[in-house]
C-alpha cells in the first residue's frame, strides 16, 4: 500500500549502479529507510541523488509493505528550499554532525510528531541562522535530551551548581557516583539550557570551555545511551571551532 509522509534525510548509502539506501525520520512512522531508484543519472542530467543531503526534508510518498524494512520510494517533494544549509560549509558541517546525532539516538519506529516537529524546526532556524552558529549543536543536542527521555530534571542555580548527569538533576554537593561536571561546565550547561536556538549568539564560549562543554553533554549521552555510542563526526567538528 502507499503511504504518505514528511521525512528529514539522516544518512545515504549508494546500492548498485544507480539507486540509493536513506535512512530518515519521518513524521508518520519514525525511523524509516527508503530505497530511491534512478538516483543517479547518466551525462549532464541530476539525479534524484541531489534531494537527499543530511537534513534535507521532503514530502514523500512510498511503498510501504507490512515486515519490509526497505520501502521504495514512489513520488518526493522539496518541503523548504534552504538558502545557506547546504552551501555554507559551517553549517554544512553542522548539518551532518546532526544527522548523525539524530541516526544514533532515535531509534524509534513510532510517529512522535513532538519530535519530528523539533527537528524540523530547528533545521529551519539553523538555516536562517546568521550569528552563533558555532553555538547551534550545543544547544541541539540539550534541547533534544528532552525527547530522549534524559532532559535534566531542574536548572542551575547558585545554591545547585553541580550536574549529577547520572540522575539528570544539578545539585548542592559533588555526588557519590561520581558521574558528574564541574561547577564551571555545569553553569555553561545552564546557559545553553535557558538559551533559544535564535539566540545562540548571546553565549560566548572560549575554546576550552567549548571542548569542556561538548565533553560533559556527551558524557550525559553516553551515560543514558550506552557507552558504546560514539559521533564519528564531532572530532571534526571540534576541530572547526577550536
Amino acid at each position: 500500500m502507499l503511504a504518505e509522509s514528511r521525512v528529514v534525510v539522516l544518512r545515504t548509502v549508494r546500492y548498485k549502479e544507480n539507486s540509493l539506501i536513506v535512512s530518515c525520520y519521518s513524521r508518520d512512522f519514525g525511523r524509516t529507510t527508503l530505497l530511491v531508484n534512478r538516483a543517479f543519472q547518466k551525462g549532464r542530467k541530476a539525479g534524484l541523488n541531489v534531494y537527499f543531503q543530511p537534513l534535507t526534508v521532503l514530502d514523500t510518498v512510498f511503498y510501504n509493505r507490512p515486515n519490509t524494512e526497505v520501502h521504495r520510494l514512489k513520488e518526493l517533494g522539496l518541503v523548504h528550499a534552504f538558502g545557506s544549509l547546504h552551501q555554507d560549509p559551517i553549517k554544512l558541517t553542522i548539518s551532518v554532525f546532526i544527522s548523525e546525532l539524530i541516526y544514533r539516538t532515535v531509534k524509534e519506529e513510532e510517529p512522535n510528531p513532538h519530535l519530528f516537529t523539533f527537528i524540523e524546526n530547528s533545521i529551519v532556524i539553523l538555516d536562517h541562522l546568521h550569528s552563533g552558529i558555532s553555538n547551534f549543536h550545543l544547544i541541539f543536542m540539550v534541547h533534544l535530551a528532552r525527547y530522549l527521555g534524559f532532559y535534566p530534571i531542574n536548572s542551575w542555580t547558585e545554591d545547585n551548581c553541580i550536574f549529577d548527569y547520572k540522575n539528570g538533576k544539578f545539585t548542592n554537593v559533588e555526588p557519590a557516583n561520581g558521574f558528574y561536571l564541574c561547577k564551571s561546565t555545569s553553569q555553561l550547561l545552564g546557559e545553553i539550557m535557558k538559551t533559544p536556538m535564535l539566540n545562540a549568539d548571546k553565549i560566548n564560549l572560549n575554546r576550552k570551555q567549548r571542548n569542556e562543554i561538548i565533553d560533559g553533554i556527551t558524557a550525559f549521552y553516553r551515560f543514558h545511551l550506552g557507552s558504546g555510542i560514539r559521533f564519528k563526526t564531532l572530532p571534526i567538528l571540534n576541530q572547526l571551532f577550536t
